[in-house]
């Protein structure tokens, strides 16, 4: 997680503080809605569209249970806050465990309040208000080599520096990929010395599995969804 309205003077002051943040966020908010059955998602405009199949849009615990291992997961907060100015969807995560074979897990780093790099239970992601899993491009036959990797980082503080061989959300799991021969999953920017959670969608090649939307959070879309 990178890390979470606030009001325009706290964004342009933290925008201040880390020189430039203009283009990080061209959505604040997010309101998913169902639409045509069968329709493609296009991961590129998915969180502008914010229109989600209605066979793709189920609830965030199922979201995880129907994740295949390996496949990576962004998580989203309803809204956008001063701690995460980037937009609402902040972190990256990836399914560790089938949620049916005992309890879920996903492999991440996440922030300062979570800050070694582990195998964790999915329960921690439950809080946002959404999230989006998506094929990488991870078979089955490269699990291996991406748990070893997983592994070989256990223990690894979180790092928001860009310096060689620190981490944080999404440089973790452009390890991972790069374990199992892929691209980078996050692009970097440059301008910021980032990787931008959300900017995985824009990745080249990647298919939007599911949407998941939490139905305890406030805001969330409350008509029936598939399950």
């Amino acid at each position: 997680m990178l890390f979470r309205r606030s009001s325009p003077l706290l964004l342009l002051a933290s925008c201040a503080l880390l020189a430039s943040c203009a283009p990080l966020a061209t959505v604040y908010d997010l309101n998913f809605r169902p639409g045509p059955v069968g329709e493609a998602i296009d991961p590129a405009t998915l969180l502008s569209r914010q229109i989600v199949p209605a066979d793709r849009l189920v609830s965030l615990s199922e979201a995880f249970a129907r994740a295949p291992e390996g496949s990576v997961i962004l998580t989203c907060w309803k809204d956008t806050d001063v701690t995460n100015f980037w937009g609402p969807c902040s972190h990256i995560t990836r399914k560790y465990t089938p949620s049916g074979s005992g309890e879920g897990r996903v492999a991440e780093t996440y922030n300062f309040a979570r800050p070694r790099a582990g195998i964790y239970p999915e329960w921690l992601e439950y809080n946002y208000y959404a999230v989006i899993v998506l094929d990488t491009g991870v078979t089955p036959a490269m699990l291996p080599k991406v748990w070893a990797a997983a592994h070989k980082l256990d223990g690894r503080l979180y790092d928001l520096s860009g310096r060689p061989d620190t981490y944080y959300c999404s440089t973790y799991q452009n390890a991972l990929q790069r374990a199992a021969g892929l691209p980078d999953i996050v692009p970097y920017r440059s301008e910021i010395n980032l990787a931008l959670p959300a900017d995985a969608l824009k990745t080249p090649g990647v298919k939007v599995l599911w949407v998941g939307l939490n139905q305890n959070s406030p805001k969330a879309f409350t008509e029936p969804m598939v399950n």
